[in-house]
């Protein structure tokens, strides 16, 4: 055991450490960690953190850092399966360095993939769906010397085998309401909520300190693509909620205590219902009224949760959802349109009707927003060279015809491990015999091929793509502008973009011009609603 008296120590793992090779860095603000922490230090245990991230330690350092500092128990919260490398090194490094500690994994990525995760000798414990509740448990078990059955979905380590508990319910945080508020207070924080970063697809903050926030959980939809997704799948359990009370008392907490001006909120489903938010959003333009140096944005938010125009959907109230979203400090909206062929809506799941989508970005025009960006996702199983092309016209049309983007980005449909789109390209034979979950590459690189396309046309054709439609030679008034939205220089922006060119296997002297052999086709029928 350690020489300390520390119960549980949380590690963020070094997304460098990712394995291939190029540096790609995602800084994680430790939003979940900081709420676990405050309930295990609120039921009497002690707790420290040792953030191999923000401060960029070599493995050799944290390997000292945690010689020094791991308590009885270490853990990781892994958000994202792209970073699963570094949460398996992590863990290696961890019992090199305390061989007797007990390990326990937990977050997105062992809920969806708990056989995966498995594979790592050096985890003792997963925890899946939500933590809260089941981490205490466990805790209290390992404090007393109790059994571990009766810890809700558990995955634990007997030897050389593994047991399961059963998943209820129970387990789950019903109220979140009585969660308290994340405790950081032994976080490096004038490093972690200071942070830029350059060469990333992602818009910088305007403004710092910054952190992020969830106001709910779960998300309404079924996508084919989305870990949460797939039906019975652990990390959504349906919708859950705050009250606007106990959001404003958070943000008047984050301001106090660590002096945040921005906001990230990270729920899939932030604006629903409308009487919910914008009751939110009126107590964060009161504390602008009074004072309070504050803005917000999000980063996945749901065009589909934005009333029509004409149609106010809050009660008693004659100003609608976007006129409170621009008052109380909204810069920036940035949405997953994810397509622009409604068959790739129909194989996603995903219920689009283009003209309403269309109809609501000109309405978010209307109220003064000018930062406006999207995600689309091209090459989903059962997607044809059409429909790529497709969702790539409609993205130029509504970045350089319409003017209703000003970004769009692109990403390679990617098979996650557990999801119902990997089943259907694993059903179809789109992924290699060979491939294993266990070597699930990340979500840079296309896996699926089909008998129209393979992965490495839609790699190529991707960064051409994304190249052409956000820097077009006619619009050099628009580079000036991403590469203020992006944090970065024009001369990088240069840089960022030959890279982009090269390192999608081809080199080309200008992405400003579209194959001129490809075949001239009709615009797609805009209206279709998919279900």
């Amino acid at each position: 055991m350690s020489e300390n008296n520390v119960d549980f120590t949380f590690v963020i793992p070094n997304t460098r450490w990712h394995r291939d090779g190029n540096g790609r860095y995602w800084n994680h603000i430790p939003y979940p960690e900081g709420i676990l922490t405050a309930v295990l230090r609120k039921n009497g245990f002690i707790v420290n953190h040792i953030d191999a991230n923000v401060n960029d330690y070599s493995e050799n350092e944290l390997f000292e850092e945690l010689s020094k500092k791991a308590g009885k128990v270490v853990g990781i919260s892994a958000l994202s399966v792209e970073y699963r490398d570094s949460v398996h090194k992590t863990f290696s490094i961890i019992k090199s360095a305390r061989p007797y500690v007990k390990t326990v994994l937990g977050g997105v990525y062992p809920s969806i993939s708990p056989e995966v995760a498995k594979k790592d000798e050096n985890v003792d414990f997963i925890v899946i769906s939500e933590g809260e509740n089941r981490l205490l448990q466990l805790m209290n078990c390992l404090k007393n010397n109790q059994p571990f059955d009766d810890v809700d979905g558990l995955h634990y380590r007997v030897g050389k085998e593994w047991r399961h508990n059963p998943r209820k319910l129970e387990g789950n945080v019903n109220n979140l309401d009585d969660l308290p508020f994340p405790d950081y207070s032994d976080y490096n924080t004038s490093k972690l909520f200071n942070w830029r970063q350059k060469y990333t697809q992602n818009f910088q903050f305007r403004k710092l300190p910054m952190t992020i926030m969830m106001t709910s959980r779960g998300c309404v939809y079924k996508c084919t693509y989305c870990g949460a997704g797939k039906s019975g799948n652990p990390i959504n359990d349906g919708i859950k909620q705050r009250t606007p009370n106990n959001v404003l008392d958070e943000i008047k907490y984050l301001v106090k205590e660590y002096g945040i001006k921005e906001i990230i909120f990270v729920d899939d489903s932030l604006l629903l219902p409308p009487d919910r938010i914008i009751k939110i959003l009126k107590g964060i333009t009161k504390l602008r009224e009074e004072g309070t140096d504050l803005i917000w944005k999000s980063n996945n938010l749901d065009l589909r949760h934005v009333p029509m125009p004409g149609r106010v959907k809050v009660r008693g109230d004659d100003k609608d959802l976007l006129y409170w979203m621009k008052q109380s400090g909204c810069y920036q909206i940035s949405i997953s349109l994810e397509s622009g062929s409604p068959e790739t809506f129909k194989r996603m799941k995903r219920p689009t009707n283009l003209v309403h989508a269309v109809q609501r970005l000109q309405e978010i025009r209307k109220y003064g927003f000018e930062e406006v960006a999207s995600n689309f996702i091209i090459g989903m199983p059962g997607d044809t060279w059409n429909d790529i092309l497709t969702t790539f016209e409609f993205a130029d049309k509504m970045v350089n015809h319409d003017k209703l983007l000003d970004y769009a980005l692109f990403s390679i449909a990617t098979p996650l491990p557990g999801t119902e789109m990997f089943e259907t390209a694993m059903n179809m034979n789109f992924i290699p015999k060979s491939f294993k979950p266990e070597n699930f590459y990340g979500f840079g690189k296309g896996v699926i091929n089909t008998d129209e396309w393979t992965a490495e046309e839609l790699q190529v054709k991707r960064a051409m793509e994304w190249d052409r439609i956000n820097f077009p030679s006619s619009r050099p008034e628009h580079h000036k502008k991403l590469a203020k939205m992006l944090g970065i220089t024009m001369e990088e922006l240069k840089i960022w973009r030959q890279e982009t060119r090269k390192n999608s296997g081809v080199q080309v002297r200008s992405a400003d011009k579209t194959d001129e052999t490809q075949p001239s086709r009709t615009s797609p029928d805009l209206t279709q609603i998919t279900h």
